[in-house]
């Protein structure tokens, strides 16, 4: 039999199946499948096409997956989406035995390959998940770029716009933000980047988020801005910790792990994570597996009560070999 865990995101969505020994299959990259982004008629038509492109690169019938776990984004926040989402993957899936979750969930499965502990998802987007030594969890953030995600990476990108524009002002030294937006849009006039974000990526978060790229390049010729932006970044997101550890019940030592793009920029962002969380006994660790295999971890949970060290194993172990 099969499984099938899907990893949603604000930029892009993965499908894996795997096999029940914990072998990877299958896997199909594509667009996006949050409804804000896409709509429902998007998500479907991406969820649709992703299930179709398994069963085809697998070469196997749809009645051989037993079961799968879909993480996706925005998914839980708002009664009405959660329904309509679930009526759409109950039709596309049909018969297959299926659970939706938001795509922290898949995160922390993943990079803690179901141990307690505390996943922070920092993508276009930023939320963090917290399960205890009891199995209670609870969730912190995710209210979206218009309310919160701060230290997404829309938000650097946000904060980043807006360093230019007080870089154009003088009213704060002019670095490399200045210099690298000027270049990368072909500005000469400082007040087009209006019309850039207005009219030209109509404020699209996504497209907001691609200057968070411009702030790292900046930030690792010693920007001092750009690594300003890093450390208050790395400050809000130890805020979804702390919130997390004062409602949770933990072990002396609190495993934290991460996934979503800031973290590619590594000590940028975990050194002012950890800074500023040096109050409490942590332990930052890279993600074991990735949120895909997170998602296809639960959905073996789904039909399998018990999960053997030797099926993390054969994961773990999957998982190295496709990155080689």
């Amino acid at each position: 039999m099969y499984y099938i865990g899907v990893d949603g995101g604000g930029t892009k969505t993965t499908f894996t199946m795997i096999d029940d020994r914990g072998y990877k299959v299958a896997q199909y990259t594509t667009t996006t499948t949050h409804y804000e982004q896409v709509g429902f008629d998007g998500v479907k038509e991406v969820l649709t096409k992703g299930l179709n492109k398994l069963i085809e690169i697998s070469n196997i019938e749809k009645s051989d997956v037993k079961s799968a776990f879909l993480g996706l984004p925005g998914y839980g926040e708002v009664k009405s989406v959660a329904y309509e989402i679930d009526s759409i993957v109950a039709e596309i899936f049909e018969s297959i035995k299926f659970k939706v979750g938001n795509d922290v969930e898949v995160g922390l499965a993943g990079s803690l390959a179901g141990k307690s502990g505390i996943n922070i998802v920092s993508g276009t987007g930023s939320i963090a998940l917290g399960k205890d030594i009891n199995g209670k969890t609870i969730r912190c953030g995710g209210w979206g770029d218009y309310i919160g995600d701060e230290g997404s990476a829309h938000w650097i990108g946000k904060k980043t716009i807006e360093v230019f524009s007080k870089e154009a002002d003088r009213r704060i030294t002019r670095g490399m933000i200045y210099k690298t937006i000027k270049e990368k849009l072909n500005i000469d006039d400082d007040f087009e980047i209006i019309d850039y974000v207005l009219n030209n990526i109509k404020k699209d978060r996504t497209q907001v988020a691609q200057f968070s790229k411009i702030c790292f390049e900046s930030a690792m010729k010693n920007d001092k801005n750009a690594i300003e932006i890093f450390d208050e970044a790395g400050y809000e997101l130890s805020l979804l910790v702390k919130m997390i550890i004062n409602e949770l019940e933990f072990n002396d030592e609190i495993m934290i792990s991460y996934s979503g793009g800031v973290f590619k920029s590594e000590d940028l962002i975990l050194n002012p994570l950890k800074k500023y969380l040096n109050e409490y006994n942590i332990k930052l660790v890279k993600p074991i597996l990735g949120p895909d295999m997170g998602a296809c971890l639960l959905a073996y949970k789904l039909t399998n009560k018990e999960v053997e060290n030797s099926f993390i194993e054969n994961m773990v172990n999957n998982l190295e070999c496709s990155l080689a």
